[in-house]
């Protein structure tokens, strides 16, 4: 099973993860919410199913993952002037500071994930998984 790549791609998906929960213990969000919360603060005014594209998943589960975020006040709901059954996501105060607390955990699991490889080839996996993400 070590040749085949999708077999390779889950067991560095579950190594990623193993990193996510060590720098991530404590700040109470899981890697889905992490997720969300970071396409939410870093695109202001994103929408619910915008989200869903991105990450590949439900529009139900958005809903899950918003309302969490919504619930820790992190992110807060805004009416689309132009279409008003659209909420529009933005991340609050409190959020905007946590945010800067998880880009640095981030940070650390994509160094912690990537230690054995050199900066070129930590680019070539990123284009390479961009490229296979590509539809």
């Amino acid at each position: 099973m070590n040749h085949r790549a999708a077999f390779l791609v889950r067991l560095a998906q579950m190594r990623s993860f193993d990193e996510f929960h060590r720098h991530f213990a404590g700040l109470g969000v899981t890697p889905a919410g992490f997720s969300a919360f970071a396409l939410i603060a870093t695109n202001p005014g994103i929408r619910p199913g915008t989200i869903a594209e991105e990450l590949r998943i439900k529009p139900s589960n958005v809903a899950v993952l918003v309302n969490g975020l919504v619930a820790e006040r992190l992110v807060e709901r805004m009416n689309d002037e132009n279409e008003l059954r659209v909420s529009l996501l933005h991340a609050t105060e409190v959020g905007k500071i946590a945010w800067k607390t998880m880009k640095r955990s981030a940070d650390a699991v994509d160094a912690g994930f990537t230690e054995n490889l050199s900066a070129d080839e930590s680019q070539q996996l990123v284009t390479l998984l961009q490229k296979l993400l590509h539809r």
